[in-house]
């Protein structure tokens, strides 16, 4: 049986005064000119993480919960862009919206991760697949989620903003039980965004998007879930358009320690990121702009 909580490290963006003046970044590719890749300054923090199975969690009060959502895939298919995109799009897209029970959820994007035998040590050569994240982050900020959704559906964005919507993190093992690099969550109780967050900008070749970056603080709280399996799946918070809810649940990855369970092989996952849509519309306005690409 697992313990009820367990001692390990998560990676925090230093408080550090320079970013009153100066937005962290990161670069997702090689400059030619000699930029910094990044000027994100990190801090490694012991942290407590307790087992989320005895909190019974809800997005609701904690900004996280734990789902079972029915999948036609199989391990192989994950490898299969096309058939994510046909298959586990519309299984997620059908059970959100009776989750959250909304006339419209719109699948945003996927990203699958294997991690490398020797992450988090570098190999010196680019990782063929996606390894995982061991920043404490939220995926979009609130106003780049506002972005997303005008330049999505242009002059008929307030259809939709004029109405409750948020943005949900949807992740879980291809494997299981995974005890390797498992997910963290703050209890978004215990986050406050204007003490603990500060933007930051994700940089492309040829686009950015702003993401949100995490200081630490010793009233935070942090959960997981021991062993969880590939029928299990994740559900947090990004972002909410209703400012007297829960707040968001930043997240990371983090080394379990041996003690905490049985290891296993490296840890493989997919994760999603959705629009919940509460506007009472027939139908969606029309797509007339791109949404944040697919990163899988």
């Amino acid at each position: 049986m697992a313990a009820s909580h367990i001692e390990s490290q998560l990676g925090f963006l230093k408080r550090n005064p320079i970013y009153n003046t100066v937005k962290p970044y990161s670069l997702r590719y090689d400059p030619e000119d000699g930029t910094p890749r990044q000027n994100i300054e990190t801090d490694m923090v012991p942290v407590t993480i307790n087992d989320a199975r005895s909190l019974r969690p809800t997005i609701e009060q904690h900004g996280f919960a734990l789902t079972s959502i029915p999948t036609a895939m199989t391990y192989d298919d994950f490898f299969n862009q096309d058939k994510i995109d046909r298959v586990y799009a519309a299984e997620l897209q059908s059970h959100l919206k009776t989750f959250f029970n909304v006339p419209h959820v719109r699948v945003i994007d996927y990203a699958v991760r294997r991690r490398h035998p020797e992450f988090p040590v570098s190999t010196g050569r680019q990782y063929e697949h996606q390894q995982p994240a061991a920043l404490v982050h939220l995926d979009f900020s609130h106003e780049e989620a506002v972005n997303m959704l005008e330049t999505l559906y242009g002059c008929n964005a307030s259809q939709v903003l004029k109405h409750r919507w948020q943005i949900i993190n949807v992740w879980r093992p291809l494997k299981g039980p995974l005890y390797d690099w498992p997910l963290a969550v703050c209890d978004a109780q215990t986050f406050t965004r204007s003490r603990d967050s500060q933007s930051a900008d994700a940089v492309y070749p040829e686009s950015v998007y702003e993401n949100v970056l995490v200081h630490h603080h010793p009233s935070q709280q942090w959960y997981y879930f021991p062993g969880l399996l590939e029928t299990e799946t994740m559900l947090f918070k990004c972002t909410d358009s209703d400012t007297t809810a829960s707040g968001p649940s930043p997240h990371a990855a983090f080394p379990l320690p041996r003690t905490a369970g049985t290891s296993n092989s490296p840890r493989e996952s997919i994760e999603s990121r959705a629009f919940i849509l509460w506007a009472p519309l027939e139908q969606l306005p029309q797509e007339v702009g791109p949404l944040y690409g697919k990163r899988g």
